[in-house]
């Protein structure tokens, strides 16, 4: 059976697909609500859909307890509205003063981070 592969005309493909970021459970005892301070927290992504990936592994993400998690998530609020806008402001003026502390210029730190996440939150 194992010489199917190597005979057939359309062999299985030798690369494993990537692997997608994920937030582990690890440390999930250790964290807390951001907002009531319950343990357990989970993490939230700031910028979900096509960008969860990069808040991620850039660490744009909030520890919130479950109930604040859904109400972030579900958006409908407008309580939730103003603190996903909040975070969305805070994370990317925190990232572009990184960059322009790095020497970069503040109107390419601006351009970067509308190439990466698609737009400007300021």
């Amino acid at each position: 059976m194992d010489d199917y592969y190597y005979t057939c005309p359309f062999p299985k493909p030798g690369k494993p697909k990537k692997k997608r970021p994920q937030n582990g459970y690890k440390d999930k005892p250790s964290r807390r609500c951001w907002y009531c301070g319950r343990d357990y927290a989970e993490r939230h992504e700031v910028y979900g859909g096509p960008f969860r990936e990069i808040s991620i592994e850039m660490g744009f993400q909030v520890d919130v307890c479950p109930e604040h998690h859904r109400m972030l998530h579900s958006n409908g609020d407008a309580w939730a509205k103003v603190e996903n806008q909040k975070w969305r402001m805070y994370y990317q003026n925190k990232w572009e003063n990184e960059q322009i502390a790095d020497g970069m210029d503040p109107e390419e730190a601006r351009d970067r981070w509308i190439l990466m996440m698609g737009r400007n939150y300021l």
